[in-house]
């Protein structure tokens, strides 16, 4: 195998190769980037921000299922795995009629009617809310006058915003993880 690659994951890795490319988001190419070089800041600004808020919304996504599952776990107690439950019309029916229609905050507050969260972790997900909402509706989210594309306090497109919003979310993450699977309820 050479490089310790499985030919599956240099398929893979061809095709990210190529996914970036294609979106413009290949950076190390830039200086195959047939523009002049003073207009290449901008794109790599751009390439920046692009990431940036990819991983807000895989985040704001992640953290929202795991509200959903916790609030599964207490409608539908946690004997049963989330794929024995998907196999039931009562919870596929559950999941499209109400969970799906709930945004995320909603999500929160069920869940805080119910159990107890932590300030710091109801508060960090009150902020990726906030946050995920100004960079989603916005192309320019610092032209906008309520929601600015802050994480506590911090720019989120500098390293320092972006590691602080990253420690956050992984200790939320953790915090649902944990829960879930001390109750069986993620297998």
């Amino acid at each position: 195998m050479g490089n310790g690659l499985t030919p599956k994951q240099k398929r893979i890795i061809k095709e990210l190769d190529y996914i970036y490319s294609m979106l413009r988001m290949d950076y190390w190419n830039i200086k195959e980037y047939k523009f002049p070089k003073e207009e290449k800041t901008p794109i790599l600004e751009f390439q920046k921000n692009q990431t940036i808020r990819g991983e807000i919304v895989v985040q704001y996504t992640f953290i929202d299922e795991m509200l959903g599952c916790e609030i599964c776990k207490y409608f539908f107690g946690s004997s049963k795995s989330s794929i024995q439950l998907w196999k039931t019309k009562k919870f596929q029916n559950f999941n499209y009629h109400i969970l799906e229609n709930l945004y995320l905050l909603q999500k929160l507050r069920l869940v805080q009617a119910f159990s107890r969260i932590p300030k710091n972790i109801v508060d960090d997900i009150e902020r990726l809310n906030a946050l995920r909402n100004a960079l989603t509706h916005a192309l320019f989210p610092e032209n906008l006058r309520r929601y600015k594309p802050v994480y506590k306090g911090k720019d989120i497109f500098t390293l320092e915003g972006i590691e602080l919003f990253a420690e956050d979310m992984q200790r939320v993450r953790v915090f649902f993880v944990k829960r879930l699977m001390g109750t069986g309820y993620l297998r």
